[in-house]
């Protein structure tokens, strides 16, 4: 179960922004690697270029080492090599302090940005001039900028559509070149350009490199594709109910914690636990099918009753979660009403019987599993009734539910520190007035609580089965007690140790039992087992072969708080008894005093005839007492002689 959680959270945390993420940072890499190979090889192609061209130029560049010897024939060849080349588009010569000697052309460089290329010869100053058709610059440090967009220039898509003309200017750069050669300066102005028929490889390359990333992309984008339709797979999975095909608990979590963080105004939320009452019984009548069937019916029919911003979803066990807006509580409760006849038009020929708990969300409440809870905890105090109920949360019920949760917590430190204490309450004979036994009762004296009455914990114990093992205890308590005054020499009499409905479900409990008092090697006739009627209705079987045999061990076995049930004759004619314990209701009240006293004497005189002895219980006052006394009743327990005392005041007044 633990590990199906933790994968449902595994996936509800999965989310989609990082796969997009991925993909706008994948492709944004691989067009930053597209422009960095762009650009370093359009920067290598001008650089090979550049290198060319002044290898072309440099024998017209050695003619001015006699320049002072050959004028008209150097400038005329000079003229010439410019007319009919290409690399060179003008020459400018000046004496070493600047001053013009000769020029082609009225062209000439600005000295006042002199530059140095870094793949060039270092001795060599390169000036670069700005002129319209250039696209092509050189920063201070010498490196290359390019003015345009590569890309743009390149152009590659135009030339793949077009053809391979060779003849398209890409990038266009004149850069004048400097050399000192007697006492002159020579500066000669290049004209580089690249053509698209220079960048054949580039484009191959380029194009290799966008289908590539062309062909990544569209992967990526299919598995992204893939992923969302995954998610809002397994997301319909997740959040779907399987009985009713609307939106389970999960979703019920997830949403109903947005909406109480989005709340609208001038509403107020409630959280609320609708149950069907009996749903088992249609299951066991009809079949699981069938009970299934009903739910989705049900379903179908409450969530045409649910507003924008509401919830409604199928939990467990025939049981609903409802997340509802309203304006004040009667407009609530008539809302539910409502809800309740429209559900009962389901089944024509049954009426269907519900319980609803109800909690108010508070302004601060957020969790809305805990305020769920909250509401199944009112639910749960309305018992099984038939009739529809409402009950609404309140703080007393959180108190009930934390002090239980203490209780279980701290009951096996407690037995194991013995501090569930034998307290003993005497039964006087009414011919003698005189101790003839007693009953052994609990108290839990907690350490930081203090004393705990029984009716704090033992329906506690009885809900969650710790009470067979304080049963135990208590038998062990008392055979040891018995044993201890066996050893001091004082006479014993019966004392009656409570035996829970719950140790008869297994057979071997008289077994059992012996062994607890064998230990302590006390006769058995001075241990009394008290079982309430209500164990009757459970394994009838069992408990008349487990009553036989604790009497056939020389066990007293007794009938605790008959009366109290509505079957007492019909267990009297099954069992065989041998003490009957008249419950305290007879007793008590003034206008069926008469009636009650006409009941007890008849239960009486009926235990004598079946060879029972009668233990009255509850008994305060002189006039009970002499009324007993007087019907033959065997024993009285109760206020007027005593208390429950622990065993220390016990022996003082009765040893």
């Amino acid at each position: 179960m633990n590990s199906k959680i933790e994968r449902i959270k595994k996936l509800k945390k999965k989310r989609i922004w990082p796969s997009i993420l991925g993909l706008v940072v994948i492709s944004s890499l691989f067009a930053i690697v597209l422009a960095i190979l762009v650009e370093v090889s359009i920067y290598d192609m001008f650089k090979r270029k550049t290198l060319t061209n002044m290898s072309q130029i440099k024998p017209m560049v050695d003619m001015f080492e006699d320049y002072e010897n050959n004028k008209e024939s150097i400038q005329e060849q000079v003229n010439s090599y410019i007319d009919e080349t290409s690399e060179a588009e003008a020459v400018w010569v000046t004496d070493l302090d600047g001053n013009k000697i000769w020029a082609t052309s009225d062209k000439m460089p600005n000295l006042d940005n002199k530059v140095s290329l870094d793949f060039l010869d270092k001795n060599i100053v390169h000036i670069v001039i700005a002129e319209e058709e250039t696209n092509i610059a050189v920063n201070v440090d010498g490196d290359i900028v390019f003015r345009d967009n590569i890309f743009d220039k390149i152009g590659i898509v135009k030339i793949l559509k077009d053809g391979w003309s060779g003849d398209k200017e890409i990038i266009r750069a004149k850069i004048w070149t400097i050399n000192e050669d007697n006492n002159l300066k020579v500066y000669v102005l290049q004209d580089i350009v690249i053509y698209s028929q220079d960048c054949f490889m580039l484009v191959m390359a380029v194009v290799l490199f966008g289908i590539m990333m062309a062909i990544f992309i569209l992967y990526y984008l299919i598995s992204l594709i893939s992923l969302i339709k995954n998610m809002r797979r397994i997301s319909k999975i997740l959040y779907s109910d399987v009985i009713t095909g609307g939106n389970n608990w999960l979703y019920f979590e997830k949403k109903g914690n947005k909406l109480l963080k989005r709340r609208l105004k001038n509403k107020y939320y409630a959280v609320i636990h609708f149950k069907i009452r009996k749903f088992r019984s249609f299951c066991t009548c009809f079949g699981v099918n069938e009970g299934n069937a009903l739910v989705e019916q049900l379903y179908n029919v409450m969530k045409k009753q649910i507003e924008r911003k509401e919830l409604l979803v199928y939990k467990d066990n025939a049981s609903f979660g409802l997340l509802l807006t309203y304006t004040d509580e009667q407009q609530l409760r008539d809302r539910i009403d409502a809800l309740i006849v429209s559900l009962n038009e389901v089944l024509s020929n049954m009426k269907l019987y519900f319980a609803v708990g109800i909690y108010t969300v508070d302004k601060k409440d957020s969790d809305i599993e805990q305020l769920y809870s909250n509401a199944v905890l009112a639910c749960d105090k309305l018992g099984e009734e038939a009739e529809n109920k409402i009950i609404f949360y309140d703080v007393e019920m959180n108190k009930r539910r934390v002090w239980e949760r203490k209780v279980e917590d701290d009951m096996d430190a407690a037995l194991a520190n013995h501090e569930f204490q034998v307290y003993l309450q005497p039964k006087i004979s009414t011919n003698k007035e005189e101790l003839a036994g007693a009953e052994a009762l609990v108290r839990w004296i907690h350490p930081t609580e203090g004393f705990i009455p029984p009716n704090k914990f033992i329906p506690i114990f009885e809900r969650n089965g710790f009470i067979l093992k304080l049963d135990d205890y208590m038998l062990e308590e008392i055979a040891k007690q018995q044993a201890q005054w066996i050893e001091q020499g004082h006479n014993l009499v019966p004392i009656s140790v409570n035996v829970s409905r719950a140790h008869f479900a297994k057979d071997g409990l008289a077994e059992h039992i012996c062994s607890i008092v064998d230990k302590y090697k006390v006769p058995h006739q001075f241990i009394e087992l008290e079982l309430t009627e209500s164990a009757f209705f459970d394994d009838k079987e069992i408990l008349i072969n487990t009553v036989r045999k604790l009497r056939e061990y020389g066990f007293i076995v007794s009938m605790d708080d008959f009366g109290a049930g509505y079957s007492s004759l019909n267990s009297l004619k099954e069992l065989q008894l041998d003490v009957l314990k008249l419950d305290a209701d007879f007793f008590r009240g003034v206008e069926s005093v008469d009636r009650g006293m006409l009941i007890v004497s008849e239960v009486i005189d009926l235990a004598k005839k079946l060879n029972m002895k009668i233990v009255a219980e509850g008994i305060e006052s002189r006039e009970q007492v002499e009324f007993l006394t007087e019907q033959e009743c065997d024993l009285i327990q109760g206020y007027f002689y005593s208390k429950p005392m622990p065993i220390s005041e016990f022996e003082v007044k009765y040893r």
